[in-house]
């Protein structure tokens, strides 16, 4: 076991202001720039190893990354039999969610849409949790995601899976969080093919919240807007756990136009944290989630 010594802390907190909640890891920094979109950092941390966060917010670490990359990728790509599939990630700076679409051989095409190329650049640099830039099925496209969902609409581009890899609804990843943005994804995904979102839950006393309606506009929140508009008629949800996210509960949500079931696995794939049981295990709700999310 770790020892950490008593004599020295450097407390780093993440603040969710919507609920007054902080959690804490005593850390040292690493590397910190303002690129000309958000802050960016990384730390050590002694038993959890190093640490992504962008404005002050975990978004990888070398202890758990695979927990989130793993069960975003292969939940929604091994649920339903495909040949060559299309995948299109938003955001996915930290390139986990590329290295876990490049492992399986039926994917062809992989179009990855960073705003922020220092995102990449640092993250290659000091996780080296990233999938490989060079291999000929992935593009990496620096850009505005949505200018970049809207253009692909305009010229009928479509996907068998949008990843939405996202921050929070702050900084660079404001501009997502809006109808208009998924009027655009929607519009962007074949008949068959599905989107996956994301966020962190909280349970409250009275109700659940999702980690976006507490970092900005309650209107901003992708899957009430998904759930209200349908503008992909089917919407299901899946859950796991991401221990240094806040809270640690964590939901993975599918858009799709036909509601297919994605809850079980069509090939056999063992990660290091996804593996067909737990595939099949993670679309069991628990009561709560049906009452406030309403799933």
């Amino acid at each position: 076991m770790t020892k950490i010594s008593e004599a020295s802390r450097n407390w780093w907190h993440e603040e969710t202001e919507g609920i007054a909640f902080t959690h804490a890891m005593d850390m040292t920094l690493l590397h910190s720039e303002q690129s000309p979109y958000q802050k960016i950092e990384i730390y050590e941390h002694p038993v959890f190893g190093r640490v992504l966060t962008l404005d002050d917010l975990v978004q990888a670490s070398h202890s758990d990354e695979f927990m989130y990359h793993e069960m975003a990728v292969h939940v929604p790509l091994l649920g339903r039999q495909r040949e060559n599939a299309e995948v299109l990630i938003v955001g996915g700076g930290d390139g986990g969610i590329l290295r876990e679409a490049l492992r399986h051989e039926f994917v062809t095409r992989v179009v990855m849409v960073e705003i922020d190329r220092r995102v990449v650049e640092v993250s290659k640099e000091y996780l080296g949790i990233n999938g490989n830039y060079d291999d000929p099925r992935a593009e990496l496209v620096i850009g505005d995601a949505a200018d970049y969902v809207r253009q692909a609409r305009q010229r009928g581009d479509t996907f068998d899976l949008i990843i939405l890899d996202l921050s929070e609804p702050v900084g660079p990843s404001s501009s997502v969080f809006t109808r208009a943005f998924c009027e655009d994804f929607s519009a962007c995904i074949k008949p068959d093919g599905v989107v996956l979102d994301s966020d962190s839950i909280f349970v409250g006393k009275d109700r659940a919240y999702f980690l976006q309606e507490l970092c900005g506009d309650k209107d901003q929140n992708l899957v009430s807007i998904m759930q209200r508009e349908r503008l992909l008629p089917h919407v299901a949800a899946y859950r796991s756990i991401v221990q240094l996210y806040p809270a640690a509960e964590f939901g993975f949500f599918l858009y799709s136009l036909d509601g297919h079931d994605y809850s079980t696995p069509v090939a056999e794939l063992t990660g290091r944290h996804y593996n067909p049981e737990l595939h099949r295990a993670s679309f069991a709700l628990p009561t709560w989630w049906r009452t406030n999310l309403g799933f």
